[in-house]
Protein backbone atom coordinates (compact mmCIF):
# COMPACT_ATOMS: atom_id res chain seq x y z
CA UNK A 1 0.00 0.00 0.00
CA UNK A 2 0.98 3.00 -0.69
CA UNK A 3 2.45 5.96 2.10
CA UNK A 4 -0.21 8.01 4.13
CA UNK A 5 -0.99 11.59 2.28
CA UNK A 6 -2.10 14.22 4.80
CA UNK A 7 -3.60 17.12 3.44
CA UNK A 8 -4.32 19.97 5.29
CA UNK A 9 -7.08 22.99 4.19
CA UNK A 10 -9.47 19.96 3.48
CA UNK A 11 -12.45 21.81 3.26
CA UNK A 12 -10.83 24.63 0.83
CA UNK A 13 -11.44 24.78 -2.80
CA UNK A 14 -8.28 23.09 -4.27
CA UNK A 15 -7.77 20.66 -1.43
CA UNK A 16 -11.51 19.69 -2.47
CA UNK A 17 -10.76 18.64 -5.99
CA UNK A 18 -7.49 16.44 -4.64
CA UNK A 19 -8.86 14.35 -2.36
CA UNK A 20 -11.37 12.97 -4.93
CA UNK A 21 -7.79 12.49 -6.95
CA UNK A 22 -5.68 11.04 -4.67
CA UNK A 23 -8.56 8.88 -2.81
CA UNK A 24 -8.43 6.51 -5.59
CA UNK A 25 -5.12 5.75 -4.94
CA UNK A 26 -3.83 6.52 -1.39
CA UNK A 27 -5.03 6.37 2.18
CA UNK A 28 -5.75 9.92 3.47
CA UNK A 29 -5.66 11.96 6.50
CA UNK A 30 -7.40 15.08 6.62
CA UNK A 31 -6.89 18.07 8.54
CA UNK A 32 -9.36 21.54 8.71
CA UNK A 33 -10.80 24.15 10.53
CA UNK A 34 -13.94 22.77 9.58
CA UNK A 35 -14.05 18.78 10.18
CA UNK A 36 -17.70 18.85 10.60
CA UNK A 37 -18.16 20.03 6.76
CA UNK A 38 -15.16 17.16 5.87
CA UNK A 39 -16.91 14.66 7.30
CA UNK A 40 -19.79 15.13 5.51
CA UNK A 41 -18.25 15.50 1.75
CA UNK A 42 -15.25 12.58 2.43
CA UNK A 43 -17.18 10.23 4.49
CA UNK A 44 -14.74 7.07 5.96
CA UNK A 45 -11.82 9.63 5.67
CA UNK A 46 -9.77 10.39 8.91
CA UNK A 47 -10.56 13.66 10.17
CA UNK A 48 -9.01 15.85 11.96
CA UNK A 49 -9.05 19.50 13.60
CA UNK A 50 -6.31 21.84 12.93
CA UNK A 51 -5.89 22.12 16.85
CA UNK A 52 -5.25 18.72 16.55
CA UNK A 53 -2.88 18.34 14.17
CA UNK A 54 -0.48 16.47 16.62
CA UNK A 55 -2.09 14.07 17.16
CA UNK A 56 -2.74 13.51 13.29
CA UNK A 57 0.89 13.27 12.62
CA UNK A 58 1.37 10.63 15.65
CA UNK A 59 -1.74 8.42 15.00
CA UNK A 60 -1.55 8.07 11.54
CA UNK A 61 2.03 8.20 10.62
CA UNK A 62 1.84 10.10 7.17
CA UNK A 63 4.69 9.96 4.75
CA UNK A 64 3.09 12.87 2.40
CA UNK A 65 2.13 16.24 3.65
CA UNK A 66 0.24 18.42 1.51
CA UNK A 67 -0.24 21.94 2.84
CA UNK A 68 -3.08 23.93 0.86
CA UNK A 69 -3.74 26.31 3.50
CA UNK A 70 -3.48 30.10 2.48
CA UNK A 71 -5.99 33.13 3.21
CA UNK A 72 -6.48 36.24 0.58
CA UNK A 73 -7.95 38.76 3.25
CA UNK A 74 -7.32 39.09 6.42
CA UNK A 75 -10.28 38.56 9.25
CA UNK A 76 -10.69 37.84 12.88
CA UNK A 77 -7.23 38.81 14.08
CA UNK A 78 -5.73 36.45 11.75
CA UNK A 79 -2.80 37.76 9.81
CA UNK A 80 -0.80 36.24 6.59
CA UNK A 81 2.06 35.95 8.76
CA UNK A 82 0.17 33.32 11.36
CA UNK A 83 -0.94 31.57 8.02
CA UNK A 84 1.56 32.02 5.58
CA UNK A 85 4.70 31.28 8.03
CA UNK A 86 3.50 30.34 11.22
CA UNK A 87 1.68 27.44 10.29
CA UNK A 88 4.02 26.32 7.47
CA UNK A 89 6.51 26.51 10.41
CA UNK A 90 3.93 23.90 12.94
CA UNK A 91 3.43 21.46 9.87
CA UNK A 92 7.22 21.51 9.41
CA UNK A 93 8.10 21.02 12.68
CA UNK A 94 6.12 18.16 12.54
CA UNK A 95 7.17 16.55 9.44
CA UNK A 96 10.20 16.53 10.44
CA UNK A 97 9.94 15.05 13.71
CA UNK A 98 7.69 12.48 12.84
CA UNK A 99 9.55 11.48 9.56
CA UNK A 100 7.49 12.54 6.37
CA UNK A 101 9.39 11.48 3.23
CA UNK A 102 8.38 14.60 1.29
CA UNK A 103 6.45 17.95 1.60
CA UNK A 104 4.38 19.47 -1.05
CA UNK A 105 3.27 23.10 -0.51
CA UNK A 106 0.42 25.67 -2.17
CA UNK A 107 1.85 28.98 -2.44
CA UNK A 108 1.60 31.55 -5.51
CA UNK A 109 2.38 33.08 -8.31
CA UNK A 110 4.03 36.82 -7.91
CA UNK A 111 6.01 35.84 -4.53
CA UNK A 112 8.80 37.75 -3.42
CA UNK A 113 10.60 39.19 -0.57
CA UNK A 114 10.06 42.76 -1.45
CA UNK A 115 7.05 42.94 -2.34
CA UNK A 116 4.84 45.91 -1.20
CA UNK A 117 2.24 42.96 -0.60
CA UNK A 118 2.24 41.38 3.16
CA UNK A 119 0.48 38.37 1.21
CA UNK A 120 2.71 37.64 -1.38
CA UNK A 121 6.04 38.67 1.32
CA UNK A 122 4.47 36.28 4.16
CA UNK A 123 4.01 33.38 0.89
CA UNK A 124 7.94 34.16 0.04
CA UNK A 125 8.99 33.44 3.74
CA UNK A 126 6.93 30.31 4.19
CA UNK A 127 8.47 29.23 1.07
CA UNK A 128 12.02 29.64 2.65
CA UNK A 129 10.92 27.90 5.23
CA UNK A 130 10.56 25.07 3.33
CA UNK A 131 13.32 25.37 1.46
CA UNK A 132 15.88 25.44 4.31
CA UNK A 133 13.86 22.21 6.30
CA UNK A 134 15.91 19.47 4.87
CA UNK A 135 13.08 18.07 3.84
CA UNK A 136 12.36 16.51 0.01
CA UNK A 137 9.93 18.83 -1.34
CA UNK A 138 7.80 20.79 -4.11
CA UNK A 139 6.32 24.36 -3.89
CA UNK A 140 3.96 25.01 -6.16
CA UNK A 141 2.99 28.71 -7.57
CA UNK A 142 -0.08 28.86 -9.27
CA UNK A 143 -1.87 31.96 -11.19
CA UNK A 144 -5.30 32.50 -10.38
CA UNK A 145 -7.15 29.06 -10.23
CA UNK A 146 -10.42 28.17 -11.86
CA UNK A 147 -13.10 25.61 -11.25
CA UNK A 148 -16.03 24.65 -9.23
CA UNK A 149 -16.05 26.06 -5.88
CA UNK A 150 -13.71 28.69 -6.71
CA UNK A 151 -14.30 32.09 -4.83
CA UNK A 152 -14.21 34.69 -7.67
CA UNK A 153 -17.26 32.84 -8.25
CA UNK A 154 -19.32 33.24 -5.50
CA UNK A 155 -17.61 36.80 -5.01
CA UNK A 156 -18.75 37.53 -9.07
CA UNK A 157 -22.36 36.08 -8.05
CA UNK A 158 -22.69 38.39 -4.79
CA UNK A 159 -22.02 41.44 -6.66
CA UNK A 160 -23.51 41.26 -9.49
CA UNK A 161 -27.24 40.76 -8.39
CA UNK A 162 -27.12 43.68 -6.85
CA UNK A 163 -25.12 46.09 -9.58
CA UNK A 164 -26.38 46.57 -12.74
CA UNK A 165 -22.00 46.42 -13.84
CA UNK A 166 -18.30 45.40 -12.44
CA UNK A 167 -15.23 47.18 -11.77
CA UNK A 168 -11.94 45.06 -12.90
CA UNK A 169 -8.56 45.88 -12.37
CA UNK A 170 -6.22 46.70 -14.70
CA UNK A 171 -4.03 43.46 -14.78
CA UNK A 172 -2.73 40.55 -16.63
CA UNK A 173 -3.14 36.95 -15.85
CA UNK A 174 -2.73 33.59 -16.67
CA UNK A 175 -5.64 30.95 -14.99
CA UNK A 176 -5.13 27.88 -14.00
CA UNK A 177 -7.34 25.37 -14.52
CA UNK A 178 -7.77 23.45 -10.91
CA UNK A 179 -7.57 20.25 -12.79
CA UNK A 180 -4.06 21.08 -13.25
CA UNK A 181 -2.96 22.35 -10.16
CA UNK A 182 -4.30 18.70 -9.15
CA UNK A 183 -2.54 17.09 -10.70
CA UNK A 184 0.72 18.09 -10.26
CA UNK A 185 -0.16 17.92 -6.52
CA UNK A 186 -0.55 14.10 -7.78
CA UNK A 187 2.53 13.60 -9.57
CA UNK A 188 4.43 15.43 -6.61
CA UNK A 189 3.19 12.95 -4.48
CA UNK A 190 4.15 10.32 -7.12
CA UNK A 191 8.02 12.34 -6.42
CA UNK A 192 7.92 12.97 -10.32
CA UNK A 193 7.91 16.64 -9.56
CA UNK A 194 9.92 18.06 -7.06
CA UNK A 195 11.31 21.77 -6.52
CA UNK A 196 9.39 24.93 -7.45
CA UNK A 197 6.92 25.03 -10.45
CA UNK A 198 4.96 27.98 -12.00
CA UNK A 199 1.89 27.07 -12.53
CA UNK A 200 -0.28 28.78 -15.51
CA UNK A 201 -3.35 28.07 -18.13
CA UNK A 202 -1.97 28.02 -21.91
CA UNK A 203 -3.21 31.38 -22.43
CA UNK A 204 -2.66 35.48 -21.31
CA UNK A 205 -5.58 37.49 -20.47
CA UNK A 206 -6.60 40.63 -18.59
CA UNK A 207 -8.43 40.43 -15.70
CA UNK A 208 -11.60 42.00 -17.35
CA UNK A 209 -11.62 39.48 -19.62
CA UNK A 210 -11.59 36.73 -16.70
CA UNK A 211 -14.74 38.62 -14.84
CA UNK A 212 -16.54 38.47 -18.48
CA UNK A 213 -15.32 34.69 -18.68
CA UNK A 214 -16.97 33.84 -15.18
CA UNK A 215 -20.26 35.71 -15.51
CA UNK A 216 -21.07 33.74 -19.07
CA UNK A 217 -20.31 30.46 -17.02
CA UNK A 218 -22.93 32.03 -14.50
CA UNK A 219 -24.82 33.00 -16.75
CA UNK A 220 -25.45 36.67 -15.57
CA UNK A 221 -25.13 38.99 -18.17
CA UNK A 222 -23.14 42.49 -17.10
CA UNK A 223 -21.13 44.53 -17.88
CA UNK A 224 -17.37 44.50 -17.01
CA UNK A 225 -15.61 48.08 -17.15
CA UNK A 226 -11.33 47.80 -16.74
CA UNK A 227 -10.18 50.23 -14.04
CA UNK A 228 -6.69 51.19 -13.53
CA UNK A 229 -4.68 50.06 -10.49
CA UNK A 230 -4.43 54.02 -8.88
CA UNK A 231 -7.97 54.48 -9.09
CA UNK A 232 -9.36 51.64 -6.91
CA UNK A 233 -7.15 53.39 -4.27
CA UNK A 234 -10.13 55.18 -2.63
CA UNK A 235 -12.20 52.24 -2.47
CA UNK A 236 -9.31 50.12 -0.77
CA UNK A 237 -9.11 52.90 1.95
CA UNK A 238 -12.53 53.35 2.27
CA UNK A 239 -13.21 49.71 2.05
CA UNK A 240 -15.85 49.61 -0.68
CA UNK A 241 -16.87 46.52 -2.36
CA UNK A 242 -14.55 44.38 0.23
CA UNK A 243 -11.56 45.74 -1.21
CA UNK A 244 -8.90 46.69 1.20
CA UNK A 245 -5.53 48.24 1.20
CA UNK A 246 -3.89 45.08 1.36
CA UNK A 247 -5.58 43.39 -1.28
CA UNK A 248 -5.00 46.49 -3.12
CA UNK A 249 -1.09 45.95 -3.13
CA UNK A 250 -1.55 42.50 -4.30
CA UNK A 251 -3.14 44.05 -7.85
CA UNK A 252 -0.44 43.22 -10.69
CA UNK A 253 0.22 41.02 -13.64
CA UNK A 254 0.25 37.63 -12.52
CA UNK A 255 1.68 35.46 -15.49
CA UNK A 256 3.84 32.89 -15.67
Amino acid sequence: MFGKVLVTGASGFVATHLIERLKVEYPLVLVSRNPDRVRELHRGLPVYHVSSMELAFEREKPSYVVNTVGILKEEGGVTYEDVHVGFTKHLLDLSKALGVEKFIHLSALGVSPDSESRYFKSKWFGEELIRSSGLQHTILRPSIILGSGQKLYRDLRRVARVLPFIVAPKMRVKPVPVSSVVDTIYWAVKRRISGTVELCGDRVITMKELFERVLRELGMNRKVFEVPKPLLLPAAILGIGGLDLEQYKMIKDNVC
